[in-house]
């Protein structure tokens, strides 16, 4: 008697496990299913670590699984690595540097290159420090704070425009703005500031700007200006890496 009533419920805390772990959002990956899995995709985000993380960085990453579900060309994975038993995945572990004593470690893998991209995490292992790196690595659409969609396609429209076709974006900008609201207005008028410097000072404003920002970003400035900051580097980043951006879906395409 007893035992039939332990069989449904070990099931069911078994279940329970594995849906724990496929509600994240990432992939569990262990040394057999690694390479089939990451060879069928552009670009995929692999987080070596304890075999049951938690934790701030932990947060972090499983945030970006959640956020990123709709780029089927980018894989958000997980390696647990165990050091205890049969040390599952250690090898594959310590072949891409990572060991129990700096995990967690992430690396981006590209399809057709052999080496992977280390993520370095020393400006801080958040949600949106892994965003700006794959898509700065890879040129997939994944939202930052500060960005909107629609200010994105106008931005990219600008930077394959030339001469007084800019000028006729930049209006298209400016009309768009009116329809915001305060939050989005904020960002609208960042995204018109740096066409009117391009059109001014040419493409190498974008450089120049990036380079002049994170200097600032670099010293002793209040949280409140860094979060100003970094709004000011993400809408950067879609005019940089304009020729690398697939067409960004709008809300409606969603």
């Amino acid at each position: 008697m007893l035992r039939n009533f332990l069989v449904p419920v070990v099931f069911l805390a078994v279940l329970s496990a594995s849906l724990a772990n496929t509600s994240t959002g990432s992939v569990e990956l262990d040394e057999i299913s690694f390479n089939k899995v990451i060879n069928k995709f552009e670009a995929s985000l692999v987080k070596f670590d304890v075999a049951f993380p938690y934790g701030d960085k932990h947060d972090a990453f499983v945030a970006l699984a959640k956020d990123s579900k709709d780029v089927d060309e980018l894989l958000i994975a997980e390696v647990g690595v165990k050091d205890y038993g049969e040390k599952d995945n250690e090898v594959l572990a310590k072949k891409y540097g990572a060991t129990k004593d700096n995990f967690p470690v992430v690396r981006l893998f590209l399809k057709g290159k052999n080496e992977p991209i280390p993520f370095d995490d020393s400006q801080g292992f958040t949600t949106d420090e892994l965003r700006r790196f794959v898509r700065e690595n890879t040129g997939l659409y994944l939202s930052l704070p500060g960005c909107v969609r629609s200010l994105d396609k106008l931005a990219i429209k600008f930077m394959k425009a030339k001469g007084e076709n800019r000028r006729k974006v930049l209006k298209e900008t400016e009309e768009l703005q009116k329809e915001f609201s305060e939050k989005e207005a904020k960002s609208a008028k960042i995204y018109k500031t740096i066409m009117e410097k391009i059109i001014e000072k040419g493409d190498q404003f974008i450089n120049t700007e990036h380079e002049r920002v994170k200097k600032i970003l670099s010293g002793k400035v209040s949280d409140e200006k860094k979060k100003e900051i970094g709004i000011r580097i993400n809408i950067l980043q879609t005019f940089h890496l304009y020729d690398k951006q697939p067409n960004i879906p709008t809300k409606e395409d969603l």
